[in-house]
């Protein structure tokens, strides 16, 4: 590939950014927050093995809001995991599982409460397709497919 002269903008550096992030969380790579560092909490170290049908809450900070959580499918395994990126109090990336394997991933990058990426991975870790609603619309408007 030559990438000589290639232009990248702003939107799209903050949106790889937002997914390196999302992808580093679902497989404990991201670092963990601090007071003085806008990094979103990561998950535990292992995507758990919870209760049969059930979910467990997680927050980042002592006595603080739910930033984290996990629902688990009838064996276990994780079904979607939820997390509050922007500590604002509502969960704004969401990680759905099939067979405890990640499939996609639905981001709300800007906060308002609306999904506006969707990632769709191939076993968990490729990335197959890529969409983003630029326009509010709730729909994608660019979609980016790849290994084609």
């Amino acid at each position: 590939m030559n990438f000589k002269g290639a232009h990248v903008d702003g939107e799209l550096m903050r949106t790889c950014l937002l997914l390196a992030i999302a992808v580093g969380l679902v497989l404990g790579a991201a670092p963990r927050a601090s007071a003085d560092s806008p990094m979103v909490p990561a998950p535990p170290p292992a995507v758990p093995q919870g209760p049969p049908n059930g979910m467990v809450e997680q927050s980042s900070t002592d006595g603080g809001a739910t930033d984290y959580r996990v629902y688990f499918d009838s064996r276990g395994r994780p079904a979607r995991e939820e997390l509050d990126y922007f500590h604002h109090g509502k969960m704004d990336t969401f990680y759905y599982f099939k067979d405890g394997v990640l499939d996609r991933v639905e981001i709300d990058s800007k906060g308002s409460g609306k999904i506006d990426i969707w990632v769709y991975l191939l076993d968990g870790q490729y990335v197959q397709r890529y969409e983003r609603d630029t326009t509010g619309s709730g729909k994608p408007d660019v979609v980016k497919v790849f290994g084609k």
